[in-house]
């Protein structure tokens, strides 16, 4: 039996499985349910037995994923963070202790956030200066973060702290699990243009992480970073894609008053979206980590600046009508009630809110410009940027 044959036969008794006991997922309660869905494996096929995963190739998710959904199944109620970055490094690195916490990632009953970025450190990350000392069993840390999306609702968060001064700023860093709810974490939340408040920066004096919450060793935390934003990248490619088929409709009730290049500028648009599903097809099938890496750094910069375009487009056709009435307290009160946050439905938020927050999407799960280096580097083996610091301890760095 070919491996291919052996996964379906894997992917397809667990599926029979879960929809024999749950004949009816529409009318089960969604916790439950997607308990279940974690327990047999089906939240992320490609994880270990016992994780939430069969160990199958990652291209029979999306399979699973749509025939769940035809089957009318929940979605899982995790938040993009947590079933994205923080699920994937806690496979990867979390021991027997974290086992408990993807099972809620995917449930939903735990929401999780990423203390990385800093006033001083955004794109180059590796100038955090977030300090970790280590008091016996825990580390005791002291800095600031920002622009922490989700950090209200999060009750963990994934933590990058510098841990040895001394070291050069690549290798002196560790990540934690930082329990939100502790003393000394301090969140205050970032207005933004859209009338929204997505985004939060958030203090940390003296806040307490547990030795054993530890991911990696101590002072590689680059190396678990750069996995996260890995699989940030991965799936922000996907977030920003919202349906051509929107501005089809909104154009075909326009089209008599519209520009006639407008139709042109429909027509490309039409065949990019195309052109990104395809990519991203190529991304689910890959077997190989290092072209998925280098598609996941093309495909975050072409959908980001896609969805920019879209926007731009769909603001031209619809006219005085894209922004007149635009509520932004409304904006901001949906923003602050915790069940409706979210800085990821692109795909289903209000035009007009997509339309001035889409400016926003080449900054966001990392900078256009990092991902353009990836793909200059790995894909068509320029020369990386000069470091000039890249050698010298942090300490001196800092202090310059």
């Amino acid at each position: 039996m070919s491996l291919s044959a052996t996964e379906a036969k894997l992917v397809d008794g667990a599926l029979a499985a879960l929809l024999q006991r749950y004949p009816d997922p529409a009318t089960a309660d969604p916790v439950e349910f997607l308990g279940a869905q974690f327990d047999a494996g089906l939240a992320w096929a490609h994880f270990a037995p016992g994780r939430g995963g069969l160990g199958v190739s990652a291209a029979w998710q999306p399979d699973a994923a749509r025939r769940l959904a035809h089957a009318g199944a929940p979605l899982t109620l995790g938040d993009f963070v947590a079933v994205n970055q923080v699920a994937a490094t806690l496979h990867a690195m979390g021991g027997p202790r974290h086992e408990g916490l993807l099972r809620r990632i995917f449930t939903g009953q735990d929401h999780w956030c990423q203390l990385f970025s800093e006033p001083d450190a955004g794109s180059d990350l590796a100038g955090i200066s977030a300090i970790a000392e280590r008091d016996g069993d825990v580390w005791r840390v002291t800095g600031q973060k920002v622009w922490t999306s989700g950090a209200r609702e999060a009750d963990y968060a994934l933590l990058l702290a510098r841990t040895d001064p001394d070291q050069t700023k690549h290798r002196g860093m560790t990540m934690f699990i930082l329990p939100m709810a502790s003393d000394g974490v301090e969140i205050r939340p970032l207005r933004q243009a859209d009338g929204g408040a997505r985004f939060n920066e958030v203090f940390l004096e003296d806040a307490r992480v547990f030795e054993a919450d530890r991911l990696g060793d101590v002072g590689a935390g680059w190396r678990v970073a750069m996995n996260v934003l890995g699989t940030e990248r991965d799936g922000a490619s996907n977030i920003f894609v919202r349906p051509i088929d929107e501005l089809l409709a909104l154009w075909s009730t326009r089209r008599s008053t519209a520009a006639p290049a407008t139709r042109d500028a429909v027509l490309r648009l039409w065949i990019e979206a195309k052109v990104i599903g395809l990519n991203e097809e190529r991304q689910r099938t890959t077997r190989d980590a290092d072209e998925k890496s280098r598609l996941s750094a093309i495909a975050k910069v072409a959908s980001s600046e896609y969805a920019q375009r879209l926007a731009c487009l769909s603001a031209t056709v619809a006219g005085p009508a894209a922004l007149v009435g635009y509520d932004y307290e409304a904006n901001f009160a949906a923003d602050m009630h915790d069940s409706t946050s979210s800085p990821t439905k692109f795909h289903t938020m209000q035009l007009q809110t997509f339309i001035v927050r889409s400016r926003a999407m080449s900054i966001e799960g990392g900078t256009n410009e990092i991902s353009r280096n990836i793909a200059a580097e790995r894909v068509l083996g320029l020369p990386p940027d000069i470091r000039v610091d890249k050698d010298r301890p942090w300490r001196e760095v800092r202090n310059r």
